[in-house]
């Protein structure tokens, strides 16, 4: 019996509110390949492990699996039993989900959702038997057929079981790693789970994500001013206009504010962090909290960060934007960032550029402080990766946004974008880019 158009319009409304990073993306070949997926637990209970060790100790933190945590491990082994085209090359049952990496081998006819499907299915049996839930004495109905039968046992828009609860939410995280050092990376990345964790957990400060701040000098004006950069934008107002408003669902704004004091200041909004210099500074108010604005303060954009708060009031901050026409003096503007950098500047940048990338790797070598502008905002569970998460831990490190969160792995960085970064970080700075030609 076909489902009814109200079952299908109420799937298609859980399908709609199911997270973008747990959906497939169409352009990706599930069929072969490497693949890193991440599971997690029905409401991030913490039930496959725990941390033991010390961040600081000489031998590294390790996750102790639970019983159920072992018999998730070792089903993920049996999996090439029942697809023999996969090769498993590495797991981790952290406490609250669970990473796999495989490789489906070229000739293989299994998407990959299928095979995961089957491995959370088995986890999910595996934790109805500590749950001590007697599934297996669960027949169906014989005088029913199979499709019958099976709606005493799942909900009729197919995202639950009435036998018991699942231990993994719906969905999986999958990331395509398509060459042998991105495999290393990841496998890095798995060593380096519980360490990492335990980092995060006794530092929770510095990887909070704070939102909805307010920065001195960052306003839309602003931004068109970063436009006006390119020569095109600024003798083409209109065209600089369309692009504003191209851009403008990614920006975060402050909504306007009415006041019933007419005298109080457009742009008064409390700061919760130190500000020892007259370039910008984020202030931890939200827009809800700004009640002592003016009458008709008009839309601000809006920032996110995460890391130490204090490098955003730094004595001296200093851009770095590597343009192409100043590229016959890149290694004069190299050695000026490091040297103003070794003497105590915060040198605050997008990083996009290759140049700019190098520069960046070499302020992370030598422990200098940075302020990183970064092309898309922060996730609810967002951590930095790799290096720049030591970074954030030591206090070498803030990750400034002023985009809303998007999930999208291939998010493209086009020159406008770089434009609106370029312009933050001189916001932040308070001082020009050219400062190393002087």
């Amino acid at each position: 019996m076909p489902l009814t158009p109200e079952q299908l319009a109420k799937i298609a409304q859980k399908d709609a509110a199911l997270p973008a990073a747990l959906k497939r993306n169409a352009t990706t070949n599930y069929y072969e390949g490497y693949f890193f997926i991440t599971l997690n637990t029905r409401n991030y209970a913490p039930i496959l492990s725990f941390i033991t060790g010390r961040p600081d100790a000489p031998d590294a933190p390790a996750c102790e699996y639970t019983e159920l945590g072992r018999k998730v491990m070792a089903v993920w082994q049996t999996v090439p039993r029942f697809h023999p085209q996969v090769e498993i090359i590495a797991a981790e049952a952290m406490p609250d989900h669970f990473h796999g990496l495989l490789r489906l081998l070229p000739g293989n006819r299994k998407h990959l959702g299928r095979m995961v499907n089957g491995f959370m299915i088995a986890c999910t049996h595996d934790y109805w038997d500590t749950l001590d839930i007697k599934w297996r004495d669960m027949k169906k109905d014989p005088n029913k057929s199979d499709r019958d039968a099976s709606r005493d046992w799942y909900d009729r828009d197919h995202t639950c079981s009435f036998r018991g609860p699942s231990l993994f939410v719906r969905g999986y995280n999958d990331m395509e790693a398509v060459t042998p050092e991105q495999v290393q990376t990841k496998l890095r990345y798995i060593r380096e789970q519980a360490r990492r964790s335990l980092i995060k957990g006794t530092l929770r400060d510095r990887f909070l994500v704070h939102r909805s701040c307010t920065a001195r000098g960052w306003t839309l004006d602003t931004i068109r001013r970063g436009l006006r950069a390119d020569r095109f934008y600024a003798h083409n107002p209109d065209r600089l206009e369309h692009i504003l408003r191209s851009l403008l669902p990614r920006i975060p704004m402050q909504q306007a504010i009415v006041s019933a004091s007419p005298s109080a200041s457009p742009s008064a909004s409390p700061s919760a962090s130190p500000s020892a210099s007259p370039s910008a500074s984020p202030s931890a108010s939200s827009s809800a909290s700004s009640s002592a604005s003016s009458s008709a303060s008009s839309p601000k954009p809006l920032l996110s960060y995460v890391g130490c708060s204090a490098l955003l009031s730094a004595e001296r901050k200093l851009p770095l934007v590597c343009h192409r026409s100043d590229a016959p003096f890149f290694e004069r503007q190299r050695d000026a960032v490091l040297r103003a950098a070794r003497e105590g500047a915060v040198i605050v940048s997008a990083f996009v550029s290759p140049k700019e990338r190098e520069i960046g790797r070499l302020l992370l070598m030598e422990q200098l402080p940075v302020i990183e502008v970064c092309d898309n905002g922060f996730g609810d569970r967002y951590k930095p990766s790799g290096k720049s998460f030591y970074a954030c831990a030591e206090n070498r490190l803030v990750q400034i946004s002023p985009w809303n969160y998007e999930y999208c792995p291939d998010l493209a960085v086009n020159r406008e974008v770089c434009l609106v970064m370029n312009e933050l970080a001189r916001v932040i700075a308070g001082v020009g880019d050219g400062w190393w030609k002087e």
